[in-house]
């Protein structure tokens, strides 16, 4: 006979988001633009059910410290994007494993990026373009291996 425990309720295990995680940049398989050679870089995705939290640090080309963090709204809607005065965010799943961010400013798509987890959630790989602080346009490939 089994005992029987009162006042305990079972509760199904939400599925965690394959994004989810810290991920390091691996150097040697991204394709960075010649104006963005960073030299370390380290992203942590935090998801929930209305956004997705985004946190970078790394190193940049000049050997400088870099970090901040960028919310996401995969809900395929307009979100302005603090600091930012005149840009919003439209975000959305791009299936289980791919969430596709799309920055506009006065209407014009002005950055483009996709992270995309493999099948068996070890790699993601970043796919970023658009006009950086100094109007250039670039386009990158950042591979990271989850940590």
């Amino acid at each position: 006979m089994v005992p029987l425990i009162l006042g305990l309720t079972a509760v199904a295990a939400q599925p965690k988001n394959p994004l989810a995680g810290t991920w390091q940049a691996n150097i040697a398989k991204s394709q960075r633009h010649p104006n963005h050679l960073f030299k370390s870089a380290t992203l942590r995705f935090d998801v929930s059910d209305e956004a997705v939290s985004l946190t970078y640090t790394g190193t940049n080309m000049s050997g400088a410290e870099e970090t901040g963090t960028f919310a996401m709204h995969p809900d395929g809607k307009e979100h302005p994007i603090a600091g930012a005065p005149g840009l919003v965010e439209v975000s959305r799943w791009v299936g289980a494993r791919v969430l596709e961010t799309v920055a506009r400013k006065e209407g014009k798509v002005v950055g483009h990026s996709t992270y995309e987890v493999s099948e068996d959630g070890k790699t993601l790989t970043a796919r970023i373009s658009g006009s950086d602080a100094s109007g250039a346009e670039f386009e990158q490939i950042i591979v990271c291996d989850r940590r």
